[in-house]
């Protein structure tokens, strides 16, 4: 196939991944993912030519403490909270505005599992009238656990303009901003407001900006790279999540008309969080992901996506729950 069939071909899958594009995969974490030639996260500057639609569902999965850690935790003074999944879903829909800008919008829908907090208002009066003891289970009705926490999330607008592009490389600012129209009034199962760190929405007005680049390494490989850096306003409970800085590497190996393998590596690096303007040592910290993936394309309008990630570096900050890995499953169709 011609480079130029290539690029033709990479066009449409670019619209197609855009549109599935990934608003919150760590709820208020990393936050633009899709549009590239082939990549499933990596952002990309491949600019949309039609208009877009898309679906997608975003995973993670972590370890998690058992209520005698937890325990021990408080008995050394620590407040820890902990959740096994977060899962979201995206509707995103995208537009160029010029052939070197494009538009995409995304709404989503959140949920937290398998919560736990020793460090809640509720928690907090319970130990207070038992204290800890560390190896004994005698406290552990003082934990406030929460089966769920679901709701309607924060919504995504970015914008994407292309300041060169010579037939080979394409290079392109990448500015977004996310709006707080998500759920913050989620209780705890003793009937407490979930702390906002484990709400659908985050009360706070995000903003985001970047640069992003798509190009070929050879006839059959191309690649899409990122670098992303984001910072919010106080949100809900006072609570301000942590500055970060995202980057993603993409290489898509065109070596079928329909099926198309990638792989990327993915890494975040978060500032702690504040909340009541105390720094909370047990939030932030780095993660580097390796991303296989494979890119369908249905017909010429359409296509699905799925990729896992595995963290091959995670160095979080004071007390926090390790990710096992996280997944990815999309549809995106221009229209």
């Amino acid at each position: 196939m011609s480079i130029l069939k290539k690029k033709i071909a990479s066009a449409i899958v670019s619209g197609c991944l855009l549109a599935t594009a990934s608003s919150v995969a760590f709820a208020h974490g990393e936050s633009i993912r899709g549009g590239g030639s082939g990549s499933i996260n990596a952002v990309g500057a491949e600019i949309l030519t039609e208009k877009v639609v898309g679906l997608r569902w975003d995973a993670r999965r972590y370890e998690t403490f058992t209520d005698q850690q937890m325990i021990n935790f408080k008995a050394d003074g620590e407040d820890v909270h902990m959740h096994e999944s977060e899962d979201a879903y995206f509707l995103s829909f995208g537009f160029p505005v010029n052939e070197d800008m494009d538009i995409s919008l995304m709404m989503q829908y959140n949920n937290f599992k398998g919560f736990k907090d020793n460090g809640d208002g509720n928690a907090n009066t319970c130990f207070g009238t038992t204290p800890a003891v560390r190896d004994s289970l005698s406290t552990a009705n003082c934990i406030s656990d929460t089966e769920d926490s679901p709701g309607i999330g924060d919504t995504l607008v970015t914008g994407r303009y292309r300041f060169y592009n010579d037939g080979d490389s394409q290079w392109a600012s990448v500015f977004s901003i996310i709006l707080p129209t998500g759920k913050i009034t989620n209780l705890t199962d003793k009937g407490e407001i979930i702390g906002t760190h484990n709400q659908p929405g985050s009360g706070a007005i995000t903003f985001q900006g970047g640069v992003a680049y798509s190009g070929h390494l050879t006839e059959k490989v191309a690649l899409d790279a990122d670098v992303i850096y984001r910072f919010a306003t106080e949100g809900a409970k006072s609570f301000r999540q942590g500055k970060s800085t995202q980057f993603d590497l993409a290489a898509s190996f065109n070596h079928h008309d329909s099926i198309t393998p990638v792989i990327e590596l993915n890494g975040i690096f978060f500032d702690n969080d504040v909340e009541n303007d105390e720094v909370k040592k047990n939030s932030g910290g780095d993660v580097i992901y390796i991303s296989p993936g494979i890119n369908y394309k249905i017909d010429e309008k359409s296509g699905v996506y799925a990729n896992v990630s595995f963290p091959v570096y995670q160095e979080l900050s004071g007390i926090s729950n390790d990710e096992d890995y996280r997944f990815s499953l999309g549809w995106g169709r221009s229209i």
